[in-house]
């Protein structure tokens, strides 16, 4: 009864992060995006996706992902796939208690099933996207649990359905069934066919299924590419290049990847190691990728080796305990272990690491949840990674650009603009010149400004969004009017735009390059910088002759010296130069009239 109530608080507790994750834009990678997708194309028999531009066979085999987008009809794929990914993380925990009963009693089949739900990198990968492969933790577990009683069947089932959630998995199952083979001689046939025809599988796929159909960066190339091009070529790689592997391998990271995946199971598993070499292949290849968090503890590429490693404590207590004559030490060395793991690095909010940020609603989410209502269910769309999982269920949805795919909708995240905001810097950042340029685009029209997000419309005039609210008049050219700030831009009026702004007219003389900003401040050459008219309407789109509006809020100094007549204004480019060596720095503005 206990186990039944732990096992149902841990999967409540998994699928109410995960959801609040999603619910508040808080995804940073598109992992959920993807696999939701995916699982939505399956049902409409569409095996195309748009996420990453390729067959679903170039991605991942998942058949599982196929009931669960039936599932997704009803009830949401994103929804289906959260509570199936914690559904089989809390579960797993009972074949592996099966297994501690058998060697350490009620007392043991507790503490394990704590030493799993406890283990640091099961709540932060199911508190965090979507994974298939995780999905495989269940199937596994029950594979371990089923050799180890010798239960010929269950065993077969069970590596199918690994074999389900992801089709590289043979790199686990094949050594699984060969334990079993060893352990048990009366499923030695059954086993080792299963280990041929699982390798042999993985092989199929690895090797000529996902090459024919990968997308440009495939995700072998992006892991191993440093080694060489393709299984074979990586292999050839690593073989010929000791020094490289050793220094690769040297690296800190690497060096305390495997302790650090250990510790949270009191380093019992180096004393169970047919189970621990189960674990191996998956260890290796983390060791040997070149992606940047395949060697890290939290990453979701070490969960499918956590249940052998966690069937290789259980074994490792059971023989302690015989060796001691009793349960209670290994017991509470592994309990304790767990407990500080997590306590540690841990994904809930039991655990020091845990941010609830991640989980919260704040400004940048109800925003992101604006600019998701604008778009029409049926459109095509370039998204921010944290709003893609919202867009989903949709035939065309895109990673942010660049490239391009010609969607109707693009969606902006702004973010570095807050960051850098009255800072020179913000003009030579690596976000803002994409920003400029998708701003300045004549096919396509700005039609919403939420927060960090913007969201652009293909094929409606660019003064035709909300840009409309900085444009004041249209007319002719006037060379005379006003003071010159740049050859395409004059100052023609200034006044105060509330209690603590300033509203900047200006009349476009001649074509604008897009880059412009503004300098404000009392001295020559004032230190802050802002972006015109909001950062919203380029400059590059006012025509000849027309007359925009651009609002500044003003700090308290600044206020100061704009009522007392020493506030100054002037132009500048990206480069941080003036637009021309001719053009003033700054200009000083005339006091405001007195109310």
């Amino acid at each position: 009864m206990l186990l039944t109530v732990g096992i149902a608080l841990y999967a409540l507790l998994l699928g109410s992060l995960g959801w609040l994750r999603y619910a508040t834009f808080h995804d940073t990678t598109f992992d959920l995006a993807l696999y939701a997708r995916m699982a939505w194309g399956l049902v409409r028999l569409e095996f195309w996706n748009p996420v990453v531009d390729a067959h679903f066979l170039g991605v991942h085999f998942s058949p599982v992902l196929l009931p669960l987008g039936l599932l997704g009809l009803l009830f949401g794929t994103v929804p289906v796939l959260l509570g199936a990914q914690a559904l089989a993380l809390a579960l797993a925990a009972w074949p592996l208690a099966l297994l501690a009963g058998r060697r350490l009693g009620d007392l043991g089949a507790l503490a394990a099933a704590f030493g799993w739900m406890a283990y640091p990198n099961l709540s932060r990968v199911g508190t965090d996207e979507f994974h298939p492969g995780t999905l495989a933790v269940l199937p596994l577990a029950w594979a371990i649990e089923a050799a180890d009683r010798g239960a010929g069947k269950a065993l077969l089932v069970a590596c199918a359905g690994a074999m389900a959630c992801r089709e590289d998995l043979g790199i686990v199952v094949a050594p699984l069934t060969l334990v079993a083979a060893a352990a048990r001689p009366a499923l030695r046939r059954m086993a080792v066919a299963m280990a041929l025809g699982s390798a042999a599988w993985t092989a199929l796929f690895v090797l000529l299924v996902v090459p024919a159909f990968a997308p440009r960066e495939s995700s072998m190339a992006l892991h191993f590419g440093k080694w060489g091009q393709g299984a074979a070529g990586v292999v050839l790689g690593l073989l010929s290049s000791p020094g490289r592997l050793l220094e690769h391998l040297m690296e800190p990271q690497r060096l305390a990847y495997l302790p650090a995946v250990l510790a949270p199971l009191a380093m019992l598993p180096v004393l169970a190691p047919r189970w621990t070499l189960v674990a191996m292949p998956v260890l290796v290849a983390n060791l040997l990728s070149d992606w940047p968090d395949a060697a890290r503890p939290s990453s979701h590429y070490l969960t499918v080796a956590v249940a052998p490693l966690a069937a290789a404590a259980i074994e490792a207590a059971g023989r302690l305990s015989v060796g001691l004559g009793h349960c209670g030490p290994p017991l509470l060395t592994l309990v304790l272990a767990a407990a500080i793991a997590h306590a540690l690095e841990g994904g809930t909010p039991l655990s020091w690491a845990f941010d609830p940020r991640s989980f919260s609603e704040d400004d940048r989410s109800r925003a992101a949840r604006r600019i998701v209502e604008r778009i029409p269910a049926d459109a095509s769309v370039h998204a921010p990674y944290a709003l893609m999982p919202h867009l989903a269920e949709r035939e065309e949805i895109f990673k942010p650009v660049p490239p391009e795919r010609r969607a109707r909708f693009v969606v902006l995240d702004l973010w570095h603009r807050r960051r850098w905001a009255h800072d020179e810097t913000l003009l030579r950042t690596t976000e803002e010149p994409l920003a400029r340029d998708w701003l300045a685009r004549r096919d396509h029209a700005l039609v919403a400004a939420e927060g960090d997000f913007v969201l652009l419309e293909r094929g409606r005039p660019p003064r035709s969004g909300i840009v409309r609210r900085y444009l004041v008049e249209s007319g002719t050219p006037d060379a005379e009017r006003g003071v010159a700030l740049s050859r395409c831009l004059r100052l023609i009026g200034t006044e105060p735009a509330g209690a603590w702004a300033m509203a900047l007219t200006l009349r476009a003389v001649d074509r604008c390059p897009r880059d412009l900003a503004v300098r404000i401040g009392a001295s020559w050459r004032p230190r802050r910088v802002d972006l015109l008219f909001d950062g919203l309407l380029s400059p590059e789109l006012l025509e000849p002759g027309q007359v925009a509006r651009s609002v500044h809020v003003l700090d308290a100094s600044e206020r100061a010296a704009y009522r007392e007549g020493r506030l100054r204004v002037g132009l500048l480019r990206s480069s941080g130069a003036r637009p021309e060596p001719c053009d003033p720095m700054t200009v000083p503005l005339p006091a405001p009239a007195a109310d």
